[in-house]
């Protein structure tokens, strides 16, 4: 019995949900996948699925084989992928996790060149906007912007931006800091701690409450919010630009925002780097620098 190939097999009925519909995802006969499972079964002496005429699901025992069988073809994965890094060839998964707009506005479109440079590494993607527990989910690589609250994680800095505050239309006589205190606000719960926005007065740094119109978690959110006159936001730059150099949205008080938010890509401590991991991270960096250096040019016009 090849158990990498059975332990394949029985990992595409669990996910599928039945043996047909596994059967078809790989592309192979029914009763060939039926087989394999029920060989599997009498070799480690337990039954994995329950089966009714209408369901098929997995037993207490399934579960935990499930989760083993997981563990030993990503194992199995990382150890080709090894060998053939050995041998001067970058292949395999490398798991990613990015901020939301970052993964649409930017990685997204930059990626085909990745591509190019290495057909045989395939990237998994999450998307997200909050702090994903690197360690747990497999992530090789996480990028984060702002302030790093897990000192327990591997951080190299890539590169430094500003944040925006937009709004749909010009704000008549908000010309200053203080005269946002009230003011109905688009609030991202990631950027902003109990509704109030940090701006830049000289060398000082003022902390200003304004009052939420909208609370998001997310900044597709707080740029869609923008985009349809619900308040102003106020966002890292990169995620609007834009939508600024369009004329959709009107960037207030630049003088007055913040230049300092770094973005962060973070690696599990203790996880050997990969080849696959370390020229990501490479031609991450180049992207990025390339970015935030496009960005400093127009704000200095």
């Amino acid at each position: 019995m090849d158990r990498l190939a059975v332990m394949e097999q029985f990992l595409a009925v669990a996910e599928a949900g039945s043996f047909s519909a596994a059967a078809r995802r790989l592309n192979i006969g029914q009763p060939s996948i039926s087989k394999a499972v029920a060989q599997l079964e009498a070799y480690l002496g337990v039954k994995l699925f329950l089966r009714s005429t209408r369901s098929l699901t997995l037993t207490e025992a399934g579960r935990r084989y499930r989760e083993g069988a997981e563990r030993a073809l990503a194992a199995a994965a990382e150890a080709e992928a090894s060998a053939r890094e050995d041998g001067g060839r970058l292949a395999g998964p490398l798991r990613v996790v990015v901020p939301t707009c970052l993964a649409r506005l930017y990685l997204l479109p930059w990626l085909p060149g990745f591509r190019d440079l290495y057909p045989e590494i395939t990237i998994d993607l999450e998307t997200t906007d909050h702090d994903t527990d690197v360690v747990a989910s497999g992530a090789d690589i996480a990028l984060r912007i702002g302030p790093l609250a897990d000192s327990a994680l591997v951080a190299s800095r890539m590169g430094r931006t500003r944040m925006a505050l937009v709004a749909r239309k010009p704000l008549a006589g908000l010309d200053a800091p203080h005269r946002f205190m009230g003011r109905p606000a688009i609030v991202s719960r990631i950027h902003h701690v109990k509704n109030s926005w940090i701006f830049r007065e000289g060398s000082a740094r003022i902390a200003i409450m304004v009052r939420p119109a909208l609370i998001v978690d997310s900044d597709e959110a707080a740029r869609a919010a923008a985009l349809a006159d619900l308040g102003h936001a106020m966002l890292p730059r990169p995620f609007v630009v834009d939508l600024i150099e369009e004329g959709a949205l009107v960037e207030l008080l630049p003088e007055n925002m913040i230049d300092d938010i770094d973005v962060w890509a973070v690696l599990p401590a203790g996880r050997d780097q990969t080849a696959r991991v370390r020229a990501f991270l490479e031609w991450l960096r180049q992207q990025l620098g390339t970015l935030f250096a496009e960005g400093q040019q127009r704000e200095g016009k």
